[in-house]
């Protein structure tokens, strides 16, 4: 074998080798909907990829209020916010999509929360407009990584820090 096409065969093994190191070549955000998050927490959620776009994906008013995150053209990360009304259980309401989520388990964030394979759900009670209320938080993984104990931990870090900052973002108070 020639030196030249030794070289060669190097340069092409390293550039498609380079191809699969694909790391997170976007700006993570500092917000989610609106609302300041460390993007430290967010990161590990969010996977490799070249583009990131954060839109919003329903306007419901005071209530309701959501958005998605893309990369590369696909939607990654889906999250909604809500204020319910003080006797609903959220968890209750949302028990089946978090059934389908994988293994939901009980988690000691807000006044209750569930931490599925795919998605957290959490939400604290407060008063709104003088009145009480419960005020939610959803997050939804379409194309979650493999490692479902870490992954767990990831989303729990982020739903216990993104609760009470959204919480207070949207004029909900203890």
């Amino acid at each position: 074998m020639s030196r030249r096409y030794a070289i060669a065969v190097v340069v092409l093994l390293l550039a498609g080798t380079a191809g699969c190191a694909q790391g997170q070549e976007y700006a993570v955000p500092r917000d989610v909907c609106g609302v300041e998050v460390q993007s430290a927490l967010l990161k590990p959620l969010l996977p490799p990829g070249d583009s990131f776009k954060q839109r919003k994906t329903q306007e419901g008013g005071e209530d309701i209020t959501g958005c998605a995150m893309d990369v590369d053209n696909r939607r990654e990360l889906t999250f909604q916010t809500s204020l319910v009304a003080a006797d609903l259980d959220p968890l209750q309401v949302k028990s089946t999509n978090l059934l389908r989520a994988g293994n939901p388990q009980k988690a000691d964030i807000g006044s209750d929360a569930r931490i599925a394979d795919n998605a957290a759900m959490a939400y604290s009670a407060c008063t709104y407009k003088g009145e009480q209320h419960r005020y939610v938080v959803e997050l939804w993984m379409q194309n979650p990584p493999t490692d479902v104990d870490e992954r767990r931990k990831e989303l729990t870090l982020f739903i216990a820090a993104y609760l009470p900052a959204a919480q207070k973002a949207a004029g909900c108070t203890s």
